[in-house]
């Protein structure tokens, strides 16, 4: 016992030498802290908010050092811990919690992450011959216990869940654990749902909503082998289980499974693969708009590709209307409403046949820009320049980056004029636009506005599945993964938003999104419909997302990769500089890129200032490297850069981040 121990030792700070050992791989702690029946020490972790709201402790500080080093223990520490690991002082954590980085609260025993969920009996599951293949392929390879990579290519709604269900009871017959991984929070209690359903109280729920008790009991309880299966999302290939026999990771495609915001910067498939290769075990990525690299390892036979062409008992596809915009404006002259009358015409029929209807508008907020009639100002955030979003719940303006907020101006800061426009699409004007066209409608709306507190996600989904409402509106947290029988109409409110992204991968994107979203229609004995409104009707990826013709536009678009040598055909790795001087910024950025250019057969894009070049932080700048495949196989020669330039930066002001394989190429 430590307490025994520090009677004994007379060294001065006992605690925080045994942690260094600790650290350092010379002792094993457990149990740094008892209970005592209700009351325990205080339990310190991190509240889940999105890097565009978190406001950071100033630069240097010692409560930015301590968030920092907090954010590499998603199941969170005791205060004690904390302090003998990290030197950190009372007034320190409860500066971070005054800011709202930081929750603390009593550790209490006996605390069940899923004790609110309904348990509903288990459903009989009989596969059809696809999915009978697809299981057995599996299963041989968990027989043989070696890694196997599979990629389960499903049209939406084929039953790739089920496929996960037959192969973890297959794991746990073998005395074996699994992990599955979903891409957003509000995808995990369902999914847990459905597991519990079947296997019962060796399934736990893992994600960053689940306050620092539940976190921390459910992580130990994990590690003690009681849980056989973990559902969750990116952090949850993390999970300590016992003699792992399955990863699944569904909707591999989606770029929430890559943690960007913060060390160590990791994308989950890649490490559920890299686990399963250290673990001998079978890994199943499983999706319908798969991601191009995994599309590509399937091709060059890196991975074994399953197939689910069929819709799951006999549910048909639906049936899907494009509405051109700029025609319908054109012919209507109605320039206020974001309804097209086809859509209205959908969402009143559909209404009458007492079904239901997923709307999807990927941004949320009121009105994404506020701007003066008379001069043309644009109000933006102080911090960062980007345009500030109107919200009307709450009558606020603020920063989706930043997180800066403002009461909204009864004037031009500019010129003073009265005359201020609102304009874009949000989804609470499209909230407001839809109850104005049929006031008895009942919606309810799923964004990160709706769902910030713990619960929310699944008291939104679980009233939407009680049909307690019609309409389930919402940005992309709802494209995928959802399984509503009665939802019948599907209406993408904007297609082509993320079209006019500079990204490489924004077709990509945007066709996995509309085809996602489409595939929640339609999934019951009902026939479905969407109506996709889209300014760019011609373009090529909403209309392969109209046809639903994943090989037409994945084979054109690794065309396009290859002949511009892009992933998968290149490695891609993105230096990140910010600093107070601009000045010195660029000059950093410069000094990095000369250096690199010294590495023949690398390919250089910049440096050039960030696409947001200055946020609370100080200036940003951005430089990638890119290394292609015929050229560097293993990306040795891109690894050997980037470890040159990390081992000699240095700078007083200005921090340079690496991130290899980044998601977005110019955030």
């Amino acid at each position: 016992k430590l307490s025994t121990l520090k009677t004994k030792v007379t060294a001065p700070e006992v605690i925080q030498q045994i942690a260094r050992l600790n650290r350092n791989g010379w002792v094993d702690l457990e149990n740094l802290f008892t209970t005592r029946q209700q009351r325990v020490a205080d339990f310190l972790l991190l509240p889940e908010i999105p890097s565009d709201a978190r406001q950071l402790p100033r630069q240097g500080s010692k409560q930015l050092a301590v968030y920092e080093a907090l954010l590499k223990f998603p199941e969170g520490k005791p205060q004690s811990v904390v302090h003998a690991e990290l030197g950190a002082s009372g007034a320190v954590l409860n500066g971070l919690v005054d800011k709202g980085l930081l929750l603390k609260q009593p550790l209490r025993p006996n605390l069940d992450p899923l004790k609110d969920y309904h348990r509903s009996p288990p459903k009989t599951i009989i596969l059809n011959p696809e999915q009978e293949r697809a299981k057995k392929e599996i299963q041989r390879a968990m027989e043989l216990r070696e890694f196997a990579p599979f990629f389960l290519f499903g049209v939406a709604g084929s039953g790739k869940t089920e496929v996960y269900l037959e192969t973890a009871a297959i794991a746990l017959a073998r005395g074996e654990s699994v992990i599955i991984l979903v891409p957003e929070i509000a995808l995990a209690p369902q999914l847990a749902q459905r597991f519990q359903q079947r296997f019962g109280d060796v399934v736990a729920l893992w994600h960053s909503n689940l306050r620092g008790p539940e976190r921390l009991q459910t992580w130990q309880a994990i590690q003690r082998g009681e849980f056989k299966i973990v559902v969750g999302a990116r952090s949850a290939v993390l999970t300590p289980v016992k003699n792992l026999g399955l990863i699944v990771v569904d909707e591999e495609q989606e770029n929430a499974y890559k943690q960007e915001d913060s060390d160590p910067k990791y994308h989950a498939r890649d490490v559920a693969l890299m686990r399963g290769q250290i673990e001998h075990t079978a890994v199943i990525l499983g999706s319908a708009t798969p991601s191009l690299e995994t599309y590509y390892n399937q091709i060059t036979e890196r991975f074994k590709i399953l197939h689910l062409t069929k819709r799951w008992e006999k549910a048909v596809p639906p049936l899907v209307d494009v509405v051109n915009m700029a025609r319908e404006y054109e012919e209507t002259e109605d320039w206020t409403s974001p309804f097209s009358r086809k859509l209205r015409s959908a969402i009143d029929a559909t209404i009458a046949a007492g079904h239901q209807i997923i709307l999807l508008q990927n941004r949320r907020g009121y009105a994404p820009i506020i701007k003066c009639k008379s001069c043309g100002y644009a109000l933006a955030c102080p911090n960062d320049e980007i345009t500030l979003t109107f919200h009307k719940v709450g009558h606020q303006v603020k920063c989706h980056y930043c997180g800066y907020e403002a009461k909204p101006p009864t004037s031009c800061p500019a010129c003073g004029a009265l005359d201020l426009h609102f304009g874009g699409l949000g989804t609470q004007k499209v909230e407001e636009a839809l109850q104005a066209l049929f006031p008895e409608i009942t919606v309810c709306r799923m964004d990160l506005d709706t769902t910030r507190q713990k619960g929310a996600h699944q008291k939104i989904l679980g009233d939407f599945a009680r049909q307690k409402y019609q309409v389930l509106l919402g940005t992309q947290m709802i494209a995928k993964g959802l399984d509503f029988e009665n939802v019948t109409l599907v209406g993408v409110m904007n297609a082509d938003s993320g079209l006019h992204y500079p990204d490489f991968r924004a077709r990509e994107r945007t066709f996995q999104l509309v085809y996602q979203v489409a595939g929640r229609s339609g999934r019951g004995v009902f026939p479905g419909r969407v109506v996709i409104q889209t300014w760019q009707p011609d373009n090529f990826a909403i209309q392969c997302a109209t046809r639903q013709d994943v090989k037409l536009f994945y084979n054109k678009e690794l065309e396009d990769r290859n002949e511009l040598s892009y992933p998968p055909f290149s490695r891609l790795v993105s230096f990140d500089f910010v600093g107070p001087k601009r000045s010195d910024v660029q000059r950093v950025a410069e000094r990095v890129a000369e250096i690199l250019s010294e590495f023949k057969g690398l390919i250089l894009l910049g440096p050039a200032p960030a696409l947001i070049e200055r946020n609370r932080e100080g200036f940003r700048w951005k430089l990638m490297v890119k290394s292609a495949k015929h050229t560097d196989a293993t990306g040795k020669l891109l690894h050997q850069a980037a470890r040159h330039i990390q081992q000699r930066f240095t700078h007083k002001t200005v921090r340079m981040s690496i991130d290899v394989d980044p998601a977005r190429t110019t955030a």
